[in-house]
């Protein structure tokens, strides 16, 4: 049981190396259209500058979701589960409904451990580490795809203000 809940971790652990590795390039970008939306925002046109504008301001919040992500690293462990059966208990969606103990029973019925294993104290504790490590991909891949809107909003506002000012 250890070394599956081990395993667990690792696979969430990777998937925050991941997430924290798209918000480096998103701020990135949203960054980068920060300084091509601020070249445009003295134009004399109204809409240039409107859509310049916002593009900056898209691409801000971008940003300010993806520096909050990036500190996303606390959650609230709660002792009650909600799940009580889910077919994949290696999706971290899946895996933050449980409480350690229901987790630890759960991955003993689907993975064929026998019935007499009694999981102890270190069972119990990798598994309250990795439903919370599930918890903070979760929220890391929400900011992110909050982050991702603002930003492609962002992009397409200064993709219209180029048309706009390839028109003028």
């Amino acid at each position: 049981m250890k070394q599956t809940l081990k395993y667990i971790l690792e696979r969430l652990l990777d998937l925050l190396k991941i997430a924290e590795g798209k918000y480096s390039i998103a701020i990135a970008l949203a960054s980068g259209v920060i300084v091509f939306g601020a070249t445009f925002i003295a134009n004399q046109h109204l809409a240039i500058r409107f859509l310049s504008g916002g593009s900056i301001v898209f691409a801000l919040v971008s940003v300010i979701y993806g520096f909050v992500a990036l500190f996303a690293r606390t959650v609230k462990i709660k002792n009650k589960s909600k799940a009580r059966h889910l077919d994949n208990l290696l999706f971290y969606k899946n895996i933050m409904k449980f409480d350690a103990e229901s987790y630890v029973e759960a991955l003993k019925k689907n993975y064929n451990f026998p019935s007499s294993y009694k999981p102890d104290g270190f069972d119990l504790d990798l598994a309250k580490n990795v439903i919370a490590q599930a918890r903070v991909v979760f929220l890391k891949f929400w900011y992110l795809n909050i982050s991702l809107f603002f930003l492609i909003s962002s992009i397409l506002l200064a993709v219209i203000m180029v048309l706009v000012l390839g028109s003028v």
